[in-house]
């Protein structure tokens, strides 16, 4: 009986393992309109730069970086005092961009969307990455009107910073696979549940 325990255990754990089920919030702010002030813990004044050339030290090999900017990328970067502290990368108007498993979104003409960012850890909690994406929503893109990002929904550090930043929820969803082939997508706006895929969709024209 122990055995057959173990073995149901050990199964059961398996099918699990091959089973992913992840959810986001898409949120979105129009561009330029006020939030909250972004003050970093510093008496250095911060740096936004766009970085269009690889350089060593990035995260990303060179293969990766030339990828992303190939494909519509750009990656931005806040230095303090010469030393990079934190980066965003922007999907710019008509880029394809993958979500969340199979999930994907066209930006609109008029809009941008911020997605893979991150701060050093010996600088977090300092106010940088709100200043970042401030920076961004306020003179990387003036033509622009409509700013996208996605988060995961128990990220809430980001949704903080996000919120702080005027990005308002637009609808959350859902994805499922096993064994990485897909289950279910599906999304939750004004209180419907519908294909995740075709509220991706919509956003194309947007803005």
């Amino acid at each position: 009986m122990k055995t057959l325990r173990r073995w149901s255990g050990v199964i059961k754990r398996r099918v699990l393992g091959l089973c992913e089920i992840k959810a986001g919030i898409l949120l979105s702010r129009p561009v330029g309109a006020a939030a909250a002030e972004a003050c970093p813990e510093s008496d250095a004044v911060p740096e936004i730069k766009s970085t269009r050339e690889y350089r060593e030290g990035l995260p990303w090999s060179e293969p990766e970086f030339l990828r992303r900017t190939s494909a519509g990328n750009v990656l931005y970067e806040l230095f303090v005092e010469g030393q990079p502290v934190c980066y965003g990368w922007v999907a710019e108007a008509g880029a394809r961009v993958g979500v969340l498993h199979d999930l994907h979104l066209v930006v609109p003409e008029r809009g941008f969307y911020v997605w893979d960012c991150a701060t050093s850890p010996a600088f977090r909690g300092k106010g940088y990455f709100l200043a970042l994406l401030t920076g961004i929503n306020h003179g990387a893109y003036p033509s622009a009107t409509l700013a996208l990002v996605a988060v995961d929904t128990g990220n809430g550090a980001s949704r903080r910073v996000l919120a702080r930043a005027g990005f308002r929820p637009m609808f959350s969803y859902v994805s499922a696979r096993l064994a990485k082939r897909p289950l279910f997508n599906l999304a939750l706006r004004d209180g419907r549940l519908v294909a995740a895929q075709r509220e991706f969709d919509r956003l194309e024209h947007l803005a």
